[in-house]
Parts: structure tokens; sequence; C-alpha cells
């Protein structure tokens, strides 16, 4: 293992690189995205989360990974036309998205803030081609590795300067490199009071206020400084008028 450069500011403890720059700077935003996760039942087994992306019939989150699923098939789809990469999969949770690349025989560095869903990530993937990492990615320790490729899969919002998260993306990429972002909403400007509410008013009803301030709601006006590709483009009147189910959510590529 540790096939990228961690050093001596990280422990490897229960199948996870530890950060000891991060290992108490992220608590309370952990304890609070599980108090929801709990409080939505969506606190899964090891066995559950070995068979993500896909859920039994009975859960009732099925339609959502039946939706979760489009994105992610696009992308690994893309992923395996490539020869092996390096790639740093950024809010990565339980694991079972870099394990779906490891299984393409990409090298994977699987980060998160979030140590509890890095450990059960361990115990369900142990996969050689992957590190589990528990660091901030703006810490100094993560600077000298590079990157073929960095991802966000359902992650990119809980980033709450989106333009300074892009910035130093960018910094960890190889020459050519590639940041790929699926299932994190993007607004128009008009639209992100209204989106801020729903997240408040949701957060409220649950009884888990705090997780408001980790949540955050991007312009898609975001990108105009950066070179972008919107690889796909949710078309929500033709899947309407077809009476299909796709993504809500751009994929968007950043090149450097």
């Amino acid at each position: 293992m540790n096939q990228f450069l961690f050093n001596k500011s990280f422990i490897f403890k229960d199948g996870v690189y530890q950060s000891l720059e991060s290992e108490s700077k992220f608590t309370a935003f952990e304890l609070a995205y599980l108090n929801v996760r709990q409080k939505e039942k969506r606190v899964l087994s090891i066995e559950e989360i070995k068979q993500l992306p896909f859920v039994d019939k009975s859960s009732s989150d099925y339609h959502l990974w039946k939706i979760r699923r489009k994105n992610i098939d696009r992308i690994l789809k893309y992923l395996s036309n490539k020869k092996q990469l390096s790639i740093l999969d950024i809010g990565c949770g339980n694991g079972f998205f870099p394990n779906a690349m490891a299984l393409q025989n990409h090298q994977i560095c699987g980060l998160d803030v979030n140590l509890t869903e890095l450990k059960q990530a361990a115990v369900a993937f142990p996969n050689k081609n992957i590190d589990w990492v528990m660091a901030d990615i703006f810490e100094n320790a993560l600077s000298d590795a590079k990157f073929d490729l960095i991802t966000f899969c359902t992650s990119f919002h809980y980033f709450k300067d989106a333009d300074q998260t892009i910035r130093r993306c960018l910094s960890l990429l190889k020459n050519g490199g590639e940041i790929h972002i699926i299932d994190s909403p993007f607004y128009d400007e008009e639209k992100l009071e209204e989106a801020k509410n729903n997240t408040i008013n949701y957060y409220h009803k649950m009884g888990v206020e705090s997780m408001q301030s980790y949540f955050h709601h991007i312009a898609f006006s975001v990108f105009k400084n950066y070179q972008i590709k919107v690889i796909y483009q949710p078309r929500r009147w033709i899947n309407k008028i077809l009476h299909r189910t796709d993504s809500p959510f751009y994929w968007i590529k950043i090149t450097v």
C-alpha cells in the first residue's frame, strides 16, 4: 500500500492513513453527517456497502440509487477506455465508487474527513489498488502528490469555497490531468436562495440544524474562469416527455 506520498504526519490505523493534522478538525462535521444519515435510515451494513451502487428492491432508496447509477455508469465507461490512471476521489465516503474504479485497475486514493465511513470502506473493500486516507484536501501533507484524475462523486457541495477547491485540485494534477464532478447540484443565480431555504427547512425538520453550515449551494457561474466540458447535462423536459428517469445532476470535466 501507500502508493502515494504520505509522510510522517500520517499514521496507518484500521486500514486508513490518518492525518494527525486533521484528526480532530472535522469531528463536528462527522457527527452531524452521521446523525443525518441515521435519521434518514441510510446507515448501511458492510454487506450492504459491498453491493453498492445496487440496493435491494425492498430498500426505500431503491429508486434513488437507480438514478444515481446513471452518471456512475457513464463515468466508469469513460474510465474503462483509459490506461491505468492515478485517481484521487475526494469525499469517497464508504468507498463503493473508488472500489469500482480500482476494479478497472486504476490506482486510487480514496480521501474523506469522515473516519467512520473510511473504516467501513477499508473493511468492505480491502483492494490493493486503493489507499484510504483521512485528511483535509487543503493540508500541506498532500502537496507533493500528483494525480491523473480527481473525482467528486456526491461530494463537491460539501466544500464552502468552490473556486478555492477547484484551484487546489488543479495544483494536485499532473500535466494533462482532469477533474470530474458528478452528482452534486449547481444552480442558476436566481435559484440559490430558494435552494438554501429548502436545505434549511430540511435539516430543521430533521433536528440537525448544525448540518446547514456544511451543505453549500454553488452557482454554475463558478466555472466561468475554468476550461470545462459538460459531458452530461440534465434534460428534464425530454425525460418528462419520454417518461425516463435519469440523473438530475451535471457531469462536469475541468482540465488544466
